[in-house]
């Protein structure tokens, strides 16, 4: 992981996102609205394929979506 990214682990990222998402009966397609990303993203950080960039993390953790 480069150094521009937050020390998050992805599986982890990935169960918190995708329990966030389902306890607030969201799309992945509504959770992208609402970051400003697209449904892709929302689907491969869901799938722990890919890491979301430190922006998006601090944001997500400032909206209590994630926490760590």
């Amino acid at each position: 992981m480069s150094s521009r990214h937050c020390k998050i682990d992805k599986e982890n990222f990935a169960i918190q996102l995708k329990h966030y998402r389902k306890e607030h009966n969201l799309s992945q397609e509504e959770l992208a609205r609402m970051i400003d990303t697209s449904v892709f993203s929302v689907n491969r950080w869901e799938t722990a394929k890919h890491h979301p960039n430190r922006s998006i993390i601090k944001l997500m953790k400032m909206l209590k979506i994630i926490v760590g």
